[in-house]
């Protein structure tokens, strides 16, 4: 029998979780011929099967390929989309973004949150890509993975953040222990699975929703060995989609499922990706002649369909992503002596140079290299993102002290100046002024120069090149992470960091000494930001915040007090959100499931529907209002 997702659509366990003990929700089974929810919030009568001939079809063109088919072990974007259409984990978000039952019907979480127990739906089946039943999803493919992912010899790259999370998972994986029984993952029956965690983790029922936490069939990884995820017939299915062609650099198709156990929510049968190198130059005329549906409009071609008002009709904002970008300080500088990295090193451990910069920056100018149209739905005054967590019905970045800066703007032409006269008295004698800024950055994007250029000719205009002398230096995108930004060449440089999980927390590993990304910028080297006993008081303010683990709405507001201590010093520059841009597409941007990081249409395609036209320029507004009202109505609940 199908399930109805009205029963669980309502579902917001995330803060009940982190509570004590809580009993998790069942959904409920229709009769035949009841009335089911589907994606775009509407009812119709459940039927016995559908088929996917007789379903709209989602059609695009790509030039990124997928590495490999094997979901324990990648961590490709491309093929994390695609595992989110074929395969099911325990939890999902829903089209606002909150957690939902997925192959778990329910859960309870332990009142000292380390133990969390998830009952699985007993109708769930693995299939292969000929839609052949093979048998159930049962607790013990989700204990399997778990133990695949763990042992060093198949290097996934999702161990780690599988062994961070989990009893002993470290041990095991470091040879410490050989008993994966002593691992906090068990099978405590068919339908049950258990996990214990090494200490309480706020955000882990969210981390179930990676891939990396997805089920496999023991038995069928144990036969393929090696050739597990090669191709579609090495891999077993229990998503909505089968994929029933895989030809690298030529295409992948997946089918709608006729007996996948939540069939009620897919409006879209079939989902057809052409690969073509030169996909971003022929879209658009591939768009206009029908031959795709979907596909995201170049800067190159933005006048001229913005300028063509039935063009202008075919095409909407495209959805912004999880990414947040940022001009990061850097505090040990490693480059040509011939810039003289020490005079940068004094500098920005000045309080008032760094304010000089952070106020003396025109991010809008600098987004206009990228969105000519509306600069302003990129821009972040922030460091976190919108809309990455919220509680009580308040985001994040309307907390504490963020709520000035989210509705403020850090350009202030009188406050540069101010700080600039005042760090040129304090560094007088110390320094040779201009301050040599050396801002490296790669080629792999092509507005990225000019977006560096605007931003050298605007804050050497405002500050004064007796002030700082911007020194722009481009690289190719190959090596560029090794060459420039991990061994620290450079004085100021856009950076990005994306959020592995919806946590705060999850923001902070660029600038946090504990964390593998510590050397992004090196923040915990500030000097002036050292407490007495040499300690940084930014990482006490962040470790305060990441102990409280009981109450969620405290957790949120203590990171928003190190986050606004964070850009009160001044020691990175928020920039802008990646995504956005223009998009023309038959794709309602409104329906369909979330990836684990809030709206990403580019992501996940489960509950999707197709529209009968494009949704153009003038359509949109009102439909994310209306979006907006809905998401709103649904977090009050």
């Amino acid at each position: 029998m199908k399930r109805t997702l009205a029963a669980i659509l309502a579902l917001t366990l995330v803060a009940s979780s982190l509570t004590g003990c809580t009993d998790g929700q069942k959904g409920k089974e229709p009769v035949d011929g009841a009335t089911k929810t589907v994606a775009d919030g509407t009812t119709e009568t459940a039927e016995e099967k559908k088929d996917p001939a007789d379903m709209p079809e989602y059609s695009t063109v790509y030039t990124a390929e997928i590495d490999t088919l094997n979901y324990l072990k990648t961590t490709n974007s491309d093929g994390i989309a695609l595992f989110y259409s074929i395969l099911d984990g325990l939890v999902e978000f829903d089209r606002f973004g909150e957690m939902i039952p997925c192959i778990a019907s329910d859960w309870t979480v332990s009142e000292d949150q380390l133990i969390y127990t998830m009952n699985l739906r007993q109708d769930v089946k693995w299939y292969d890509w000929k839609g052949e039943e093979v048998g159930l999803v049962k607790a013990q493919d989700f204990v399997d993975g778990i133990q695949w992912i763990l042992n060093q010899d198949n290097a996934s790259s999702n161990s780690k953040t599988v062994y961070e999370s989990l009893k002993n998972a470290k041990a095991y994986y470091d040879g410490e222990i050989t008993d994966f029984a002593e691992v906090g993952v068990r099978a405590v029956d068919d339908f049950t699975v258990e996990y214990t965690l090494e200490r309480p983790i706020p955000y882990f029922l969210k981390q179930l929703s990676f891939p990396c936490f997805f089920p496999v069939n023991g038995e069928f990884l144990a036969g393929q060995g090696e050739m597990f995820g090669v191709d579609k017939d090495t891999i077993l299915y229990c998503g909505a989609y089968l994929l029933k062609s895989f030809e690298p650099q030529s295409e992948r198709v997946m089918e709608m499922n006729p007996d996948y156990w939540n069939s009620d929510i897919i409006s879209i049968g079939t989902l057809n990706y052409k690969y073509n190198a030169e996909a971003n130059s022929i879209g658009a005329e591939l768009f206009l002649r029908g031959e795709i549906n979907d596909f995201i409009l170049p800067g190159s071609i933005l006048d001229e369909w913005m300028n063509d008002p039935e063009k202008k009709e075919q095409m909407r904002p495209h959805n912004l992503t999880n990414m947040s970008y940022f001009m990061g300080l850097n505090f040990e500088p490693n480059y040509d002596a011939e810039y003289r990295p020490e005079d940068w090193k004094t500098a920005v451990n000045n309080e008032n140079f760094r304010k000089s910069l952070f106020h003396g920056m025109d991010r809008r100018a600098a987004i206009l290299t990228v969105e000519p149209y509306d600069p302003e739905s990129k821009l972040l005054n922030t460091f976190t993102r919108r809309n990455l967590v919220q509680a009580d019905g308040v985001d994040y970045t309307m907390m504490g002290g963020l709520a000035a800066y989210t509705e403020g703007d850090s350009f202030d032409k009188e406050k540069a100046l101010e700080y600039k006269e005042k760090a040129m008295e304090e560094l007088e004698g110390k320094v040779q002024f201009p301050i040599m800024v050396v801002m490296p950055f790669s080629t792999a994007k092509v507005d990225t120069a000019n977006r560096m250029q605007v931003i050298e000719q605007q804050m050497e205009g405002l500050l004064g090149t007796d002030y700082i002398d911007i020194i722009i230096e481009s690289y190719p995108s190959t090596g560029f992470t090794k060459q420039v930004r991990n061994p620290g060449s450079f004085s100021m440089m856009e950076l990005g960091w994306g959020p592995d999980y919806a946590d705060p927390l999850g923001m902070m590993n660029p600038v946090h000494s504990g964390s593998s990304a510590k050397n992004y910028t090196r923040v915990y080297l500030a000097e002036d930001l050292l407490d007495s006993d040499g300690t940084s008081k930014f990482e006490k303010m962040l470790d305060t915040a990441a102990a409280e683990t009981k109450d969620l709405r405290k957790r949120y507001e203590l990171f928003a007090e190190a986050e606004t201590f964070l850009l009160d010093e001044a020691v990175l520059i928020p920039f802008y959100t990646s995504g956005g841009g223009y998009r023309a597409s038959y794709l309602d941007p409104f329906s369909g499931y979330t990836s684990q990081m809030g709206r990403n249409g580019a992501i996940k395609l489960k509950g999707a529907r197709l529209l009968d036209k494009p949704m153009g320029m003038s359509e949109y507004p009102e439909a994310l209002e209306q979006y907006e009202k809905d998401r709103a109505e649904a977090l009050a609940k």
